[in-house]
């Protein structure tokens, strides 16, 4: 069931997820896409097992950090499209044959998953993760001339054309912030469909509020006095 004459690649990126691999992955079905990768950047949990279990390509990690890790699955895959999917139960897996086929539907670069519409289900923000993001996403809009409702969310689809434009190097957690910004600094035609974030299943939640609105902010400074 692959969609339209573009190819998807989909990148899951994972480390000590072991929960997720056995729970998450399964639902993922191999005919919705042409390639998957998954990079994995360190895991000591048995994800790896796991993975080679299910039979997943895998890329060891070789720099740390998120967006490293979404570096290292983009240069792993060749299809004409990716789709970015953490198996720690906040993406749905059913996420991406709809991210796919609106990809097919609409002449676009980005489209992705919205968190935060009065139809979605989130189980795993907080009100302080619920602030951050909608602070983050006013001024992404604000300074940036964007109109996202959810800048952060790393569930999404993009054109590898629109993503070599985007000279990508956030290697850290503002990373999916800097694929935003730099998207709407480029005039990139960008989409957003209704999703849902699940509740964390085992693991260790990687992302610290304060640590990481720190580096947020710092990306967003960086971004407004950068060109791409």
């Amino acid at each position: 069931m692959i969609f339209g004459l573009l190819t998807t690649a989909l990148v899951i990126l994972c480390l000590n997820e072991i929960d997720g691999m056995k729970q998450i992955v399964p639902k993922i079905k191999k005919e919705w896409v042409n390639e998957i990768v998954l990079v994995d950047g360190g895991s000591t949990d048995g994800s790896l097992e796991e993975a080679k279990k299910l039979g997943l390509k895998i890329i060891n990690q070789k720099i740390k950090g998120h967006g490293a890790a979404i570096l290292a699955g983009v240069n792993a895959t060749k299809s004409d499209n990716i789709v970015f999917f953490g198996p720690d139960g906040n993406h749905e897996p059913e996420e991406i044959p709809l991210l796919i086929a609106e990809m097919a539907k609409k002449n676009v670069d980005q489209i992705m998953c919205l968190r935060f519409a009065p139809e979605s289900i989130n189980l795993d923000a907080g009100a302080i993760d619920t602030f951050g993001n909608k602070m983050f996403a006013f001024l992404a809009n604000t300074f940036f001339g964007g109109n996202w409702t959810d800048v952060l969310n790393e569930s999404r689809i993009i054109t590898r054309k629109a993503w070599n434009e985007l000279n990508f190097d956030a290697m850290k957690f503002d990373s999916t912030y800097q694929m935003s910004i730099r998207g709407m600094k480029l005039k990139q035609k960008m989409a957003e469909i209704v999703g849902n974030e699940g509740a964390r299943i085992g693991g260790e939640r990687k992302i610290q509020s304060f640590g990481t609105g720190c580096v947020l902010l710092k990306r967003f400074f960086i971004e407004l006095f950068k060109k791409v």
